[in-house]
């Protein structure tokens, strides 16, 4: 959204719109991280009945094998040998379904710290943590085919968590909003270093945007150009128009810039950081 010159009356009410919008990226930040945590929750609930159900296993196969014990020294040895085979497999299994949650609390706990970072984000770890962690999200774990392409060593950038994590999130969830009104679902990640920039670029084969608008209104603050949502569905997602004005404002101060192009199908956005941003 461009600023209009001020006289000196209206310096108050441009200082009461900087510190609504500050207030306003405030709450956008703290709601992808409540999205994070209900995506958290989603990803641990599975794990933790499987491990309740296999520690209720593993008791009855245990009571089951102390009775065997001293009624049936010798004479039951095969049957005792399939007990001890059983509980050998629900332990491996709980053993498993342990790691899994470690490994799902281990990507949420590095978003996290990405995220309060304030000195140097490394690319590649964020992009991947972000598709692992987004993967709670039904509609992208089960339907869309996801591609992620990063250049094996890229430089670190000075660019704070605090910005760059919502800035790709809302990229994300754009991409994601195309596909569910398009007919193939496909989303493809690139990340590479070409000269002194690296290049970030999504590419979806979702909806697709309005060519005359790329440049313009799509980075306005409300301006929304999605499909209407549809009214059988009341949990479709409201689009308010802030995400891309969002994600200029907040990383435009590191000299990075954001590219909103159309593709046959979908839309592809490139987002250009200076290798010293």
């Amino acid at each position: 959204m461009k600023s209009e010159p001020t006289t000196d009356g209206d310096a108050p009410l441009q200082k009461l719109f900087e510190q609504s919008l500050e207030a306003l990226f405030e709450k956008d930040r703290l709601s992808h991280l409540g999205r994070l945590v209900r995506g958290l929750i989603h990803n641990v609930n599975g794990p933790l009945q499987n491990v309740s159900m296999l520690a209720e296993m593993l008791l009855k196969g245990q009571d089951q094998l102390d009775r065997m014990a001293p009624t049936k020294p010798l004479e039951a040895l095969g049957e005792w040998e399939k007990a001890l085979v059983k509980q050998r497999q629900r332990m491996e299994r709980l053993s498993q379904q342990i790691a899994n949650l470690a490994g799902i609390l281990r990507d949420f706990m590095v978003l996290l710290e990405i995220e309060r970072n304030e000195s140097e984000v490394d690319l590649r770890l964020l992009l991947c943590k972000l598709v692992r962690v987004l993967q709670s999200d039904l509609f992208l774990k089960h339907e869309v085919e996801v591609e992620l392409n990063l250049a094996e060593e890229l430089p670190l950038v000075r660019i704070l968590g605090r910005d760059l994590v919502p800035s790709l999130m809302h990229l994300f969830h754009n991409c994601l909003c195309a596909l569910k009104h398009g007919t193939r679902k496909q989303l493809t990640v690139d990340c590479f270093l070409e000269g002194d920039l690296i290049k970030i670029l999504f590419r979806d084969t979702g909806c697709g945007v309005d060519p005359r608008k790329v440049q313009g209104p799509y980075f306005d603050l409300f301006f929304s150009d999605w499909p209407p949502p549809s009214a059988a569905n009341e949990n479709d997602d409201k689009h308010l128009g802030f995400g891309l004005f969002c994600v200029r404002r907040l990383l435009g101060p590191y000299g990075v810039s954001i590219r909103l192009e159309p593709q046959d199908p979908g839309t592809r956005v490139e987002v250009l950081i200076p290798v010293q941003a």
